[in-house]
């Protein structure tokens, strides 16, 4: 079962170059202002936990899959996203 995970600036820039969308596309699908959004992955501001979670769930709406390498506690390291493979692949962490 995936995790409840802060999506981080890099996750989410890396999850629209998956998808080809702009800011501004994500947030008009996901209902999470182009501010917050554009604050968050500048690093001025986190989102909120509701916000990561509307974004986590356009984006995984649309194939994309959160995922670790390796899970060390509460530590996350390795954080990815990917297209969601047709097959669970094992000895990677969904998130």
């Amino acid at each position: 079962m995936p995790m409840a995970t802060l999506l981080t600036a890099d996750l989410i820039r890396a999850a629209r170059g998956l998808l080809g969308w702009s800011q501004r596309e994500l947030a008009e699908k996901s209902g999470v202002t182009q501010k917050a959004l554009s604050d968050c992955e500048l690093e001025k501001k986190p989102l909120t936990m509701k916000a990561s979670a509307k974004l986590r769930k356009t984006l995984e709406e649309n194939n994309l899959q959160f995922f670790a390498a390796n899970i060390d506690g509460s530590e996350i390291v390795g954080a990815g996203v990917r297209w969601r493979p047709k097959t669970d692949s094992f000895k990677i962490k969904v998130i």
